[in-house]
């Protein structure tokens, strides 16, 4: 079974997908577009990964209210599982795209001297997300 990561924003989303055995993820991309476009997008990753499970980051706030942005991701969340019939289970994304960014930032200053490729804050806190649900597995 694979598990699919998402984080998930008003323009884009981040996506990441488990191996197999469901102990690492690994980055798929970032993915523009209006909600039915992406849910579109995810449609064709879930049946080319057979994925069974999605995790979408749950935008929490600092002291774990749920606020405007969770509640999009909550209609969300319903939508992707009325649309695709796959189970999705919210998991918080506080601070994911602090603990992104910092990497990243070193990451593209090497990348301005041709030395690595960037993944971009969205992916990156796709597979942090996915890595947070993947560890509570254990």
């Amino acid at each position: 079974m694979r598990i699919l990561g998402i984080d998930w924003g008003d323009k884009k989303m981040g996506v990441a997908i488990s191996d197999p055995m469901n102990i690492i993820a690994r980055g798929v991309g970032v993915f523009y577009g209006e909600e039915k476009e992406k849910i579109e997008k995810l449609k064709e990753i879930v049946d080319r990964f057979n994925v069974e499970l999605i995790v979408l980051g749950f935008p929490l706030s600092l002291s774990g209210e749920i606020g405007k942005q969770a509640e999009k991701i909550l209609k969300v969340k319903e939508k992707i599982e009325t649309t695709l019939k796959i189970k999705v289970e919210l998991v918080d994304e506080r601070f994911t795209t602090k603990i992104a960014n910092t990497p990243i930032k070193k990451t593209k200053e090497k990348r301005k001297r041709g030395r690595k490729k960037v993944l971009d804050d969205d992916t990156s806190s796709a597979i942090i997300i996915l890595n947070s649900y993947l560890e509570r597995l254990r």
